[in-house]
């Protein structure tokens, strides 16, 4: 999933800023900078409300965010 985030991440636009925020996130919490509860409640954030409000108009896209945000939720 990581990967697959990786590549949205580069393409630009909503869903790819969102995208990278995952991965930031992900890099925060692998290295000891935000504890388990921190980085659940940032990736839930981002896969259920923001998703939502910013690619409201790319259902695709939105779908792809809250499943990568839904997988990495999983730590």
């Amino acid at each position: 999933m990581l990967e697959q985030l990786r590549e949205v991440a580069g393409m630009g636009g909503p869903a790819a800023s969102l995208a990278n925020e995952l991965l930031v996130l992900n890099e925060q919490y692998t290295t000891g900078n935000l504890n388990k509860e921190e980085y659940q409640y940032l990736v839930q954030q981002i896969g259920e409300v923001r998703a939502s409000q910013e690619l409201a108009s790319d259902e695709q896209a939105c779908r792809f965010i809250v499943n990568a945000a839904q997988m990495i939720f999983m730590v």
